[in-house]
C-alpha cells in the first residue's frame, strides 16, 4: 500500500499512524517514564497489543486526527500528535502531542508539528479554536506551543495529580484568525 505525506513542513512531515510504526520503539516510548511523565498514559502500563488496539481505534474517528511526526532527513518516526477530541459544534479542538524520540528533544520538532496541525485545522477543518493544556512544571511543551503562536489564556489550579501532588495545568490557545464567526 501506498502512502502519502498528509502535511508536509520544513523539517517534518506528518502522517497516519501505521500499524508498523507501534514496534518497539513506540512501545518504549510509551513505557518511559520520562516521555510520559506529563501524559495521562504514564499511569498505565501498556502492552504492544493494547497499543495496537488504540491505534486501530483512533484510525477513521470523526472527532479526532492522530498523526506520526517524521523527520524528513533520517525518515525517522519520532512521535505523534493528536487533534480531537474535536467539537464540531464549537469549531474547536485540543491538541496533544509527545516526542518520542529523545533524541529530537529540543530541535523544535513539536513546535513545528503544532503549527502544521493548527493551520490543518483551521484550513481544512474550518475550526475557529485550537488549545492545549500543559502541566506547569512542563515547560518545553509551554514553549513548544507558544513558539507555535499559542497564548496563554488561564491557569487550572491544582487540576491534576503528578509527583505527589495536585500541579496547575496552563491553558493555550490559538484562533483562527481568516476564519468570520460562521466558519468562512
Amino acid at each position: 500500500m501506498e502512502y502519502r505525506h498528509f502535511i508536509e513542513g520544513k523539517g517534518i512531515y506528518l502522517r497516519e499512524v501505521r500499524p508498523e510504526d507501534v514496534n518497539d520503539n513506540y512501545y518504549h516510548w510509551m513505557n518511559d517514564d520520562d516521555i510520559t511523565c506529563y501524559t495521562e498514559s504514564r499511569f498505565y502500563p501498556y502492552s504492544k497489543e493494547q497499543l495496537h488496539a488504540y491505534v486501530a481505534a483512533l484510525d477513521g474517528m470523526a472527532d479526532s486526527v492522530f498523526l506520526a511526526i517524521i523527520e524528513k532527513s533520517s525518515e525517522r518516526h519520532i512521535g505523534n500528535i493528536k487533534l480531537g477530541t474535536i467539537n464540531w459544534i464549537h469549531r474547536r479542538a485540543d491538541i496533544g502531542i509527545i516526542i518520542g524520540d529523545k533524541h529530537y528533544w529540543g530541535k523544535g520538532y513539536a513546535s513545528e508539528a503544532i503549527d502544521l496541525l493548527s493551520e490543518y485545522a483551521f484550513s481544512k477543518l474550518n475550526l475557529h479554536k485550537v488549545w492545549a493544556g500543559c502541566y506547569i512544571d512542563n515547560i518545553a511543551s509551554i514553549k513548544a506551543f507558544e513558539k507555535a503562536g499559542f497564548e496563554r489564556e488561564g491557569i487550572q489550579k491544582r487540576h491534576v495529580y503528578y509527583a505527589g501532588e495536585y500541579v496547575d495545568v496552563v491553558l493555550l490557545g490559538k484562533f483562527c484568525e481568516t476564519c468570520d464567526s460562521f466558519g468562512g
